[in-house]
């Protein structure tokens, strides 16, 4: 199966790896491959390029005229993989400074950390991380629509004061008992890197040091289940403070059971990872036996739902943002970032607005004619937005798409590729890249702006 590699490499000067003049020697040396870098001198290189080789062969030159070395990080992805089972693949919280911790009674006696939300600040249904995996009530509810029996849920506690959607930790109860990965593997292990083939080798003779060594985990097929829901989990214990650390804990997915919570939209498509599930352990690849994942004890689950339950019955004011609030927002947000926002929309292109979904979004315009409201979201100018609609409803003709066809304006981009259109009620609706469905979608503009900028502070 074909593959892509990537190198991101810098060199380092003996007894000298921060110094401003090194950094500069960098630089210069990255410039000189007609390529680029950051501040320091760090640099990606894609191994299908077709200079690769020749970068490599003048590191290898640099190196040996100088004294210095190179270090690295090597990853490797399988682009047209494709599978029966896929991996969870989780976002940070929305609202990622959790409310709150608390202790939780694990079922081997061991106590077992939890967070405590504000349920209001997570925007989309998509899992999330935070000590652990968090699904959504929507996810659930679809789960117990379709009697899916091979997974437990419970309730994350909910700190917020408005009303909202409910979240839940997740765990299956099947274990897959081992996982292939190339975690632990250095330089030094030149068997296994000729095993791996690729440009490894070759990057292994010129490079002193690669700090990760990165390929996709592998599963047996002799310890998958037929369907469902499984896990997997390893710790290590570190050699430099002896303390107890998780390397692996990951929800897997069969694919039939991601079809029916993608058709229920309590998933997308960008929401999962397809996984290598082989008859053996690849060349080059450790195996390891995995572990019994700590959970909470019953008691403690039925005690949550109990919880739930009484959160739900109760009333809770919902959030309402004005456009006066999101204006205010919007303002200081520019003034603290100058550099991430345009100027405001000309009076021109201000009078020659007439569409409703513009008009809605006229007020914002008139305070930044687009920028980044975020590190996940920025918002297109006036003019880039009528591009960007037209290109979003061509494409969709093309891929025969109609049926699911949304009704808006493009204005905003998300940094995965999903965008987000306002429609001419002001809702916003953020719609899936990879698969033509509505994610999730806002009430109101002065909603979403308001959340995507305090929720990235």
């Amino acid at each position: 199966m074909e593959f892509k590699e990537e190198l991101q490499w810098i060199l380092d000067k003996k007894n000298d790896k921060s110094s401003p003049e090194k950094w500069q020697q960098n630089i210069d040396f990255v410039h000189s491959l007609g390529k680029k870098c950051d501040c320091v001198g760090w640099s990606k290189l894609n191994m299908d390029e077709p200079d690769a080789d020749h970068i490599l062969n003048e590191i290898k030159k640099f190196c040996k005229e100088n004294g210095w070395t190179a270090r690295g990080y090597y990853t490797r992805i399988y682009p047209e993989m494709e599978s029966d089972w896929f991996e969870l693949k989780p976002k940070s919280l929305d609202g990622y400074k959790v409310a709150d911790s608390v202790k939780v009674p694990g079922t081997d006696g061991s106590e077992i950390s939890h967070d405590v939300i504000c349920a209001y600040q997570e925007s989309s249904r998509s899992p999330r991380i935070s000590c652990d995996i968090l699904i959504s009530d929507h996810f659930r509810n679809a789960c117990i629509k379709h009697n899916i029996k091979d997974v437990d849920f419970c309730w994350v506690k909910d700190k917020g004061k408005y009303d909202s959607a409910q979240w839940f930790y997740i765990y299956p109860r099947k274990m897959i008992a081992h996982i292939a990965n190339t975690r632990k593997l250095t330089i030094s292990n030149y068997f296994k890197l000729k095993a791996l083939g690729g440009s490894l080798p070759k990057i292994a003779s010129i490079f002193s040091e690669l700090q990760y060594i990165s390929l996709p985990d592998c599963y047996l097929k002799k310890d998958m289940p037929e369907e469902g829901f499984a896990y997997v989990y390893h710790t290590y214990v570190s050699d430099v403070n002896n303390k107890t650390y998780v390397d692996i804990d990951n929800v897997l997915i069969h694919k039939k059971t991601a079809q029916i919570l993608i058709s229920e939209k309590a998933l997308s498509q960008n929401d999962l990872k397809p996984v290598f599930v082989l008859k053996n352990c690849p060349k080059g690849y450790n195996l390891y036996k995995t572990m019994i994942k700590p959970r909470p004890t019953d008691e403690y689950i039925a005690e949550s739902f109990t919880l739930y339950e009484k959160i739900k019955n109760t009333v809770r004011p919902t959030r309402s943002i004005s456009e006066k609030e999101a204006l205010k927002v919007l303002r200081k947000a520019k003034s603290e970032r100058k550099e991430d926002f345009q100027k405001k929309i000309s009076k021109s292109s201000a009078e020659g607005i007439s569409e409703e979904e513009y008009k809605l979004l006229l007020p914002y315009y008139q305070v930044a004619n687009g920028g980044y409201l975020s590190d996940e979201y920025r918002m297109l100018s006036y003019e880039e937005s009528l591009s960007y609609t037209k290109e979003f409803y061509d494409q969709l003709e093309k891929e025969e798409l109609l049926e699911n066809r949304p009704e808006g304006k493009v204005f905003v981009q998300c940094v995965d590729g999903d965008v987000l259109l306002v429609t001419k009620e002001g809702k916003v609706l953020l719609f899936g890249h990879e698969e033509p469905i509505v994610i999730n979608e806002w009430k109101t503009i002065s909603q979403f702006v308001s959340e995507a900028i305090s929720d990235d502070e």
